[in-house]
């Protein structure tokens, strides 16, 4: 009987946990390195749940816990990565630094002004 009592507020706290929350973040991300590249730089922040890139609508789509993170650090990190997010530009080092097939032939990854 006590282990029933246990299971039941077990599940009463798991059903009250918010579902995590999505948002889709417009980049310039051009191939499968890049891709990559952002993926694993997200995957890293305590709070993203799932993480994909799609290479052909150029969207993040992001799962996260919204009591650990906030849009805006998903877009910092994107950022950070060399590619822009949404309307934040790219930091111009971490582009820099990124390998010649993430700048693309300059039509889809720019440099950033």
């Amino acid at each position: 009987m006590r282990i029933l009592a246990l299971m039941a507020v077990f599940f009463a706290f798991t059903a009250m946990a918010a579902p995590p929350k999505k948002v889709s973040i417009q980049t310039n991300a051009c191939c499968e390195t890049s891709q990559f590249i952002i993926e694993k730089a997200l995957n890293k922040l305590d709070g993203v749940k799932r993480c994909e890139v799609d290479l052909v609508t150029k969207k993040v789509k992001i799962k996260y816990d919204d009591s650990k993170l906030d849009v805006a650090t998903l877009r910092q990190a994107i950022a950070g990565t060399g590619f822009k997010a949404d309307d934040l530009p790219a930091r111009p080092k971490a582009f820099d630094a990124l390998p010649d097939c993430c700048k693309g032939d300059g039509s889809a990854c720019k440099k950033p002004e």
